[in-house]
């Protein structure tokens, strides 16, 4: 599976953002349906942040917040 029409913050390929924790979202392509997702960013080859996998068919995710904890 692979996931399409990536954005952040609602924005496609945004040129800076300047909140802290940005919202992640995407859709699974050919309509596809998912059962959890795990998401690394990665710089110069270093990872630097994961989401661990989680189960969930949501399609989104708050940028460099641990997974269980509410977002405040």
């Amino acid at each position: 599976m692979r996931a399409i029409h990536l954005k952040t913050e609602y924005m496609k390929n945004p040129i800076g953002i300047d909140i802290e924790r940005p919202l992640l979202s995407w859709n699974c392509c050919g309509g596809k349906k998912q059962t959890a997702y795990e998401i690394r960013a990665v710089s110069d080859g270093h990872v630097f942040w994961e989401s661990g996998k989680v189960k969930t068919d949501r399609m989104n995710e708050v940028f460099g917040v641990p997974v269980g904890v509410p977002c405040l």
